[in-house]
């Protein structure tokens, strides 16, 4: 094993210690799950609920002491256990049965629904998380495009852990702007609040293909397809169904209108009849969403500011004119303002779902409008006119060295 899963293992084990209620002999007893996938399978023809675990092997764990150390060798640090039952409760029941060791997910930091499950309906799923008192709250949730339990059998590729690997795409998510993450507090709140629909950001396996691995009969290098995951996008929920995705552009616009995409990079032409020849790299960002009332009349007004540095490519020539940084500040704002309109259309549209909160945003300003449209917002809310305002500044300039402030 690596050092870093020694490090990971030596602080569970000293974690577990410091309660005052565990001995080491207790630790050995336990099956410690870090990732919990749920899915919905056809088992003989009978529609079945299926929970898989990712959960370290106990000989990795036992080895661990609060020094590190791991007499395991290069076995794989952890397995993957799966049961069924007709009900979540059920397959949570066979699950524990089929363990030898007691499961214990106070550490469990991912949890993922499959996408037959997810669309069919997680009420249920729910009422389990909410009535154990071993599942953390912070545990982020991802939706997976195809079976949870697929996820759990890639191999990571960097960590020693998949749950590992998983957690440190999430908490890229503020750089990288390309998935709504949400832990299950949160997701819980939008489930209940008649303001604002659920999202959580998606998960899925795809193939790498990696040179080198192996060679042809004719000595050229093959390239072998490994399965990775990656996390981006956005599952839209009505309800507590599933409905649909956004895309990576489209969540990007829609954490744009939010207020959660703080960084990023728009690629843009600075003349229509070249290819992409500069970005505006965002460095700051904020949004508000103004309800507006007249009469009858709800309207609303998402309004975005950015602002970025603009970089170049080499043979782009000199674009730190005035006239040139108002150009590449008005596509930019452009480029935003077209993102946050094609995931407000689709959410407001297609899906019916009201994941930007435009419910809240209407009670928060006026809570007795609120009071009268509540009851039929669903109906209000796919015709409700919402105007998208972007504004986009450029404060630096350059290649990739720092230049003083354009003002």
């Amino acid at each position: 094993m690596g050092k870093r899963f020694a490090k990971i293992m030596s602080v569970i084990f000293i974690l577990l210690i410091l309660t005052g209620c565990w001995s080491r002999r207790e630790i050995e007893k336990l099956a410690m799950v870090t990732i919990i996938g749920h899915d919905k399978v056809i088992v003989d023809g009978q529609e079945k609920w299926q929970i898989s675990v990712t959960a370290i092997k106990p000989r990795d764990l036992a080895s661990q002491g609060p020094l590190g150390g791991n007499a395991s060798g290069s076995d794989k640090p952890t397995v993957r256990v799966s049961s069924i039952g007709a009900t979540t409760w059920e397959a949570g029941r066979n699950l524990t049965a089929r363990l030898p060791r007691r499961e214990y997910i106070a550490h469990t930091n991912i949890l993922i629904i499959g996408q037959e499950l997810a669309r069919q309906g997680i009420d249920q799923m729910v009422d389990v998380i909410l009535r154990s008192k071993d599942n953390r709250l912070n545990t982020w949730i991802l939706v997976a495009k195809g079976r949870a339990v697929d996820i759990l059998d890639v191999e990571p590729e960097m960590e020693e852990l998949l749950s590992q690997e998983i957690l440190g795409l999430v908490e890229n998510q503020p750089v990288a702007s390309k998935a709504y993450t949400v832990d299950i507090k949160h997701f819980v709140n939008q489930l209940i609040n008649s303001g604002q629909d659920a999202a959580a950001a998606c998960v899925e396996v795809y193939e790498h293909k990696d040179e080198g691995q192996s060679q042809g009969q004719d000595g050229a290098e093959d390239k072998i397809p490994r399965k990775m995951v990656r996390v981006e996008g956005t599952a839209v929920f009505r309800k507590d169904k599933l409905v649909g995705f956004l895309d990576s552009e489209e969540t990007k616009g829609f954490l744009y209108a939010i207020g959660r995409a703080k960084h990023g990079m728009i690629s843009l032409s600075l003349h229509d009849h070249v290819n992409k020849d500069i970005a505006f790299a965002m460095t700051r960002a904020s949004s508000r969403i103004i309800p507006k009332v007249e009469g009858d009349e709800i309207e609303f007004i998402i309004e975005i500011h950015a602002e970025g540095d603009l970089q170049q490519h080499e043979d782009t020539g000199p674009v730190a004119s005035p006239e040139i940084i108002k150009i590449v500040e008005e596509k930019a704002a452009h480029e935003i303002k077209t993102m946050v309109e094609k995931a407000l259309n689709k959410a407001q549209k297609e899906y019916e779902a009201d994941i930007f909160g435009l419910g809240n945003s209407l009670h928060k300003r006026y809570p007795q409008i609120w009071k009268s449209v509540e009851d039929n917002w669903r109906e209000l809310y796919r015709d409700i006119r919402v105007t998208v305002k972007a504004e986009a500044k450029i404060r630096r300039t350059g290649m990739l060295t720092d230049t003083p402030p354009i003002r």
